[in-house]
């Protein structure tokens, strides 16, 4: 599980002289603490925010974000893979299809964890991960076949149905190349909307770690 976003940071210990800089040290983290939240980022875990609709804009969001943080992390973390953190009931299949193409291009792995809920375009992010695919203790993932609203001329019709089938198999070959289930599984499965708990998902391969939690009420 190394270089897997756990919510833990490195504590950095302030001694001699430099304890006369703390409050000036503090402000001006707080400062770029708040700059990166703004922007969905956190440099210093190599930490992408993916929260909400994925809709016309999403795809480069996220390229931005992901180019901020490997500009700005340190040369020894390089290598490290990225994490992005996707609470998101999905949206625009287009582009989850080109967040997927790009994350798979990079030269370092990519992180996918659910925190919240993966659904629809979201899920086939999760899934799609190329390091650990992970999904917090009580999230929710949902899959299911393309949705449209066609309409217009007859001709234009058809041509669209032809694309969503075309479409249909590309999601089909996603789900299956990333879990221990074949196409006509999923095929059948997202016929209509298909929910899966964690452990259920770690079942089908679907993702590879449930996080659990850390403290508990005793």
């Amino acid at each position: 599980m190394s270089g897997f976003y756990d919510d833990e940071k490195e504590k950095i210990d302030r001694v001699g002289n430099q304890k006369s800089n703390l409050s000036e040290d503090i402000s001006v983290k707080w400062k770029e603490a708040f700059s990166q939240i703004d922007y969905g980022i956190d440099v210093e875990s190599s930490t992408i925010y993916m929260f909400g609709d994925i809709t016309d804009g999403t795809l480069y969001d996220l390229v931005l974000r992901i180019r901020a943080v490997m500009y700005m992390r340190p040369d020894e973390k390089s290598n490290d893979p990225i994490n992005i953190i996707i609470n998101s009931d999905g949206g625009d299949v287009y582009e989850a299809l080109g967040m997927i193409d790009y994350i798979q291009s990079l030269n370092v792995k990519v992180n996918t964890i659910c925190r919240g809920r993966a659904m629809s375009a979201a899920a086939l992010l999760l899934c799609a991960g190329t390091g650990i695919r992970a999904v917090s203790k009580n999230s929710t993932i949902m899959f299911h076949e393309m949705s449209s609203g066609i309409y217009g001329k007859s001709s234009d019709m058809k041509a669209n149905v032809q694309h969503m089938e075309k479409l249909e198999e590309i999601l089909v070959s996603i789900m299956s190349d990333n879990s221990k289930k074949d196409g006509k599984f999923w095929e059948e499965k997202t016929i209509k909307d298909y929910y899966l708990s964690p452990a259920e998902a770690l079942e089908l391969g679907v993702i590879d770690s449930i996080i659990e939690p850390k403290n508990k009420r005793e």
